[in-house]
């Protein structure tokens, strides 16, 4: 619902989505606002926002996010209080942030060939990896939990990093998959998205408890077998199968 706030005898009438007030004598409570993150922009502030990711990791696999502080970031990294939230406003930011850096080196180690995919078929590669994940995902108990939550939010505040965290997840699949020079068409892309939305369920029913690391461990390999099954007829964008 859409609108242009007004008043109405006295009393603040709004159509905002986020902000539903019209009743009398109701304190009006703005939106939540959020700076946009800074970008580095020289060599000396790449080298500190580095700094503040590398300690922030560190305390994350070693006490969990309860131990994440931005004061005790600030400190270990060596910067102000103020450099840390001026390139993550918010602890979520700090954690999404993590999670795209550790896609992009992922990404970037399967496109040089510095990861060994082993298999015969998309699914068998896709598996291998997606198994080899979780198993380091089950060291870092600590880390696993945290970007999961961070990771299913629905602040719009963070939909531009959920977004990019998501694109490059499906790309490092589609070269795990297809090679380096795919470019999958719309259904090969849904199956992806697929086994990635598994991936991502196995994970956090693990994390809560609702299943163990072997039924984890065959929900990710089954979700795998999708991407060997022969091409399903012509299927359009709103999911029907052409006649």
């Amino acid at each position: 619902m859409t609108g242009t706030p007004g008043w109405t005898a006295g009393v603040l009438v709004t159509t905002m989505s986020d902000v539903k007030v019209k009743a009398p004598g109701v304190k009006v409570v703005a939106p939540r606002v959020v700076a946009a993150p800074a970008q580095p922009r020289t060599p000396a502030q790449h080298d500190r926002r580095s700094r503040v990711l590398s300690s922030a990791s560190a305390m994350l696999t070693a006490g969990g996010e309860d131990s994440l502080q931005m004061k005790r970031v600030a400190e270990d990294a060596r910067v102000s209080l103020a450099t840390v939230y001026r390139y993550f406003p918010s602890k979520d930011h700090l954690l999404l942030e993590m999670a795209r850096a550790r896609f992009e080196r992922a990404l970037a180690r399967v496109q040089q060939s510095d990861v060994d995919l082993v298999g015969s078929t998309p699914g068998a590669r896709v598996s291998a990896y997606l198994l080899r994940e979780f198993a380091a995902q089950q060291r870092q108990p600590h880390v696993t939990s945290a970007l999961a939550r961070v990771l299913i939010g629905t602040n719009p505040d963070y939909r531009g990093t959920h977004d990019e965290v998501q694109r490059m997840h499906l790309r490092l699949l589609s070269v795990i998959a297809h090679g380096h020079d795919s470019t999958p068409g719309y259904e090969a892309w849904m199956v992806l998205r697929v086994v990635a939305g598994c991936f991502g369920s196995a994970t956090r029913n693990w994390i809560a408890g609702l299943l163990s690391a072997d039924e984890a461990r065959f929900e990710i390999a089954l979700a795998c077998r999708l991407l060997d099954l022969p091409a399903s007829p012509a299927v359009n964008r709103t999911g029907s199968v052409a006649p």
